[in-house]
């Protein structure tokens, strides 16, 4: 009678413990931030946060399979729709920035983190470059459909991680300035310029 009950605390105490260490890392960055600092966030203990997850970088790599797991699963498709180009870039451009509005935490967590590598754990940054593989794989698919490349990989290669570089640059913007936005538009315009670059129809 008393295992569930338990369990469901325990549950509530992890899911505190990552939310508290998402903002405070996604805020501050993986190095600056402390088991001290995210005790005192979610208002449990050290003890209770080493129970649940070892150390420091067992925290840090429960964050961001969370981030990467929330993140995918808010994508849609890669499907695009749309009579047109034009149409459906535009498309495509309006899913990234509906998922970087909603998931601000883990933009900065998984995209913008690269550089704090050195203080991480070969686990951390294994789950980075996870994330990263499957998230470039989405854009990939996506932008092939958006422009047809299906006989072209590399260039829908290299046009999706065009794209995510200027994103996860609009995230670590917003560790400086919280009202860093993500501009489409000027994407939109870059992303037709890259495609014409390689011969492409965009018209």
């Amino acid at each position: 009678m008393t295992e569930a009950p338990a369990q469901d605390r325990g549950a509530r105490s992890r899911d505190a413990i990552l939310d508290s260490a998402g903002a405070l890392m996604s805020r501050y960055g993986y190095a600056a931030t402390s088991i001290s600092m995210i005790s005192a966030e979610c208002g449990l203990p050290a003890s209770s946060l080493y129970w649940h997850f070892g150390s420091k970088d067992g925290i840090y790599v429960a964050v961001l399979e969370r981030a990467r797991t929330a993140l995918l699963a808010a994508l849609p498709p890669a499907e695009v729709s749309g009579a047109d180009v034009a149409q459906r870039l535009d498309a495509f451009l309006a899913e990234v920035e509906d998922a970087f509005q909603r998931h601000p935490h883990g933009l900065k967590l998984l995209l913008g983190l690269g550089m704090v590598q050195q203080d991480a754990s070969a686990a951390a940054v294994a789950e980075v470059h996870h994330y990263r593989d499957a998230l470039v794989a989405w854009a990939r698919d996506a932008l092939s459909a958006v422009f047809g490349l299906s006989d072209r990989p590399e260039v829908a290669d290299e046009l999706a991680r065009f794209t995510l570089r200027l994103t996860s640059g609009t995230a670590v913007a917003r560790w400086f300035d919280t009202s860093a936005v993500l501009d489409t538009r000027a994407l939109h315009v870059a992303l037709l310029a890259l495609a014409a670059h390689h011969d492409v129809l965009v018209d």
